[in-house]
Order: structure tokens, then C-alpha cells, then sequence
């Protein structure tokens, strides 16, 4: 991937640098999220997994989208920009006025939503959700700036696949500390302790 622009490869930076020094998913989401937003000076975005049991969009992260564009309803999978999730690729909405793909283009309208960018966040060839980004200026995307949000959208499903695996590592050691106390507890209370 080539980045053409000084603060593309910064933000890219301070994503990469939070990736590494914490294990909180929730800052390092958020701080993808604000650095997407003020690379390419977009009004707002979110982070949304995709619960395949649902075929749902549940929205983890987002800055600068009104509670009542929060609150517009569930977002299905396969009714807002699907094309993201199936192709497996960006979905670019450069002026939402004449676009299908919104499951809730009203909602948008009143959110003062003009464009948006749909990229899968991928793990392991597996989509595991999407980064949205929303604008509310018509635009069309540069190559060179979808290239920087895929970056970007990666490094979100290394930072979920991280945060994943180390729950289930804390769940895995407190079970065993719960057993191995269980087993000390029966062994304390035989006849003859």
C-alpha cells in the first residue's frame, strides 16, 4: 500500500502504536474511527460488527452521529450496502441522493448525510464487520484514500481478533484457577485435614 499523504501515513501511525500498547478494544476502535474521520475531514463514522446469526450490523464505535441517527432502527446486513460484506470490497455512496443501497436513506437525509464509504473489516478471509464512513459534502473517494481506509479497516480486525483471543484467555485461566480452587477445596475437607 502506498500512502501519498503525510497525514494518512500518521494516522496510520498512532493506530499502529495503539494496536501494540494496549489491549483496550474499545480505545483503539475509537481511535481508528477519529483518525479515519480526520484523515480524509469526513463529518462522522462507525465501527459495526456483523452478527451472522442476525444478519445484523451492531454498531461497536462511532463519533459524531446524533442519537436519533443512533436510534433509527435495526441495521440489517443484507439491506444496508450489502455489497460490502458479500464482494468482500469498498462500497462508495458519492452523493446518497442516488443510491439504493441505504436501508434508511431518510434517516441520513436528517443526519445531514451527503456520501459515505463502506469498507469490510476483514480477519483471516473471514468479513467480521464494516468501517463507515459519512460525509456531508457529495464526494467521491480517491483510490489513494480507500487504500488508507482498508489499511485502516485491517488493522480493526487485528485489533478485534486480539481482543477476542485475550478474553477467551482470561476466561480459560479463571476457569482453571476456579478448578484448581474447587480441587483444593475437596482436598481440604477430607478426612484427616
Amino acid at each position: 500500500m502506498q500512502l501519498y499523504e503525510p497525514h494518512f501515513f500518521r494516522a496510520f501511525v498512532k493506530v499502529s502504536k495503539a494496536i501494540s500498547s494496549t489491549l483496550d478494544l474499545q480505545e483503539v476502535l475509537d481511535l481508528i474511527v477519529k483518525n479515519a474521520i480526520d484523515a480524509l475531514k469526513l463529518k462522522a463514522g462507525a465501527i459495526s460488527l456483523w452478527n451472522k446469526q442476525e444478519n445484523r450490523l451492531e454498531m461497536i464505535t462511532h463519533l459524531n452521529l446524533s442519537q436519533d441517527f443512533l436510534n433509527k432502527g435495526p441495521v440489517y446486513a443484507d439491506k444496508s450496502m450489502p455489497r460490502a460484506l458479500t464482494s468482500r470490497e469498498p462500497v462508495i455512496i458519492p452523493n446518497i441522493e442516488y443510491d439504493d443501497q441505504l436501508q434508511y436513506p431518510e434517516a441520513c437525509r436528517k443526519e445531514g448525510i451527503k456520501a459515505l464509504l463502506s469498507i469490510p473489516i476483514i480477519f483471516k478471509d473471514d468479513v467480521i464487520g464494516v468501517l463507515r464512513l459519512y460525509n456531508s459534502k457529495v464526494r467521491a473517494f480517491t483510490e489513494e484514500e480507500i487504500e488508507f481506509m482498508t489499511a485502516l479497516a485491517e488493522q480493526g480486525g487485528v485489533t478485534i481478533n486480539n481482543a477476542l483471543f485475550m478474553d477467551q484467555l482470561k476466561k480459560d485461566h479463571q476457569r482453571e484457577m476456579d478448578d484448581l480452587w474447587n480441587w483444593f477445596s475437596d482436598m481440604t475437607n477430607l478426612p484427616g485435614y
